[in-house]
């Protein structure tokens, strides 16, 4: 059953943003685990395959939130290129010119004024900076879509079916076929097929015992990831880990993310929390790294990183949930000055 016009709040879509950001933390954190297969203990290991196991979900979840707002709320052609483009065009440059005056600030690189420029115009600036330009390529795609949107669903559904033959299924093909599909069509790959997705999957009702099988789906998918990346990189003797399965638009990664999506959107409680986090959600992912080096670099004699305090049984959740905290309260200051409001919201 498709539902009708969107509310003006909703508390699940709040609740996926923070789900989102937490698992992005949660993958930032514990990635530098997973490449020491052999060299550390092998619990110590496992604690970092479980936890990006169960959260490799997040860009996903956040690209289906993105689809969602903007098809279910259009806006007239030029109202959308006056309001949205540079909105998203304002995060990806402020936060591009930030990240490349720490990295000059502490020594990690060098940059003159066209080096800069360059890198910001390629992208090649910070690793998780690389949505915003996926996000900015949406937005200037979105008003074509609308229009499917608004005439067709059906459409939309072909579409994603186009999406799924030529990434999902193209891509474990290549891995394991060693075959490479002779017909190309660039038009149906990328991640754009999550942005659709939400916007399908957030305008259909779902019954309680769809939530449930979507726990199932999400689960088992989370399972398989956890325990083919253990057998995998068991198989190639490391230390790097086989990371396969990680892969956003593989089919693992999928159906976890449509199982999630489905669970989080049955979710209807307005809890002050989950308001007061969701406002935080964008500049917590901007400047989540920043406050991750901080911590991992330490003050004092205050550190926090997937190994300490003590170990990763520890080191895991207190970065992950420290670097939330620390990046949301900073968040909160920002929103509350005019100036600084516009880059974290």
């Amino acid at each position: 059953m498709q539902s009708s016009s969107r509310p003006s709040y909703l508390p699940w879509v709040d609740l996926t943003r923070i789900v989102s950001i937490f698992f992005v933390i949660t993958v930032h954190v514990s990635y530098r685990i997973m490449n020491e297969w052999g060299r550390i203990p092998y619990d110590w290991w496992w604690v970092g395959n479980v936890a990006e196991g169960i959260s490799r979900t997040a860009v996903s979840l956040f690209i289906m939130i993105s689809g969602y707002l903007n098809f279910s709320h259009p806006l007239p052609m030029k109202e959308y290129f006056q309001r949205r483009i540079p909105r998203v065009l304002l995060l990806l440059v402020v936060w591009s010119i930030i990240h490349i005056l720490l990295l000059i600030s502490t020594g990690q690189e060098q940059y003159d004024l066209a080096s800069a420029v360059k890198a910001i115009l390629t992208g090649n600036v910070y690793a998780h900076l690389w949505f915003l330009y996926a996000l900015f390529g949406f937005y200037l795609i979105t008003p074509i879509f609308q229009k499917i949107v608004e005439t067709d669903r059906k459409l939309i559904w072909y579409f994603l079916i186009l999406w799924v033959i030529f990434e999902p299924l193209a891509f474990l093909v290549e891995r394991f076929g060693n075959l490479e599909f002779g017909v190309i069509l660039p038009q149906a790959t990328g991640y754009f097929g999550y942005y659709l997705l939400g916007y399908l999957l957030a305008t259909h009702e779902f019954t309680k015992k769809q939530a449930w099988l979507g726990f199932g789906a999400y689960a088992l998918a989370s399972l398989f990831i956890i325990f083919t990346t253990w057998a995998m990189t068991a198989a190639s003797g490391g230390p790097e880990a086989d990371t396969t399965f990680y892969d956003i638009n593989g089919f693992p990664v999928l159906i976890g993310a449509v199982g999630l999506f489905i669970v989080l959107k049955s979710f209807k409680v307005d809890s002050p929390i989950i308001r007061f986090f969701g406002q935080t959600t964008t500049g917590i992912y901007l400047m989540h790294y920043i406050v991750l080096e901080v911590v991992k670099r330490g003050v004092g004699n205050w550190r926090l990183t997937a190994f300490l305090p003590i170990n990763p049984y520890f080191g895991v959740p207190l970065s992950t949930i420290g670097i939330f905290l620390i990046s949301a309260a900073i968040t909160w200051i920002f929103l509350k000055i005019p100036v600084l409001k516009k880059i974290v919201s």
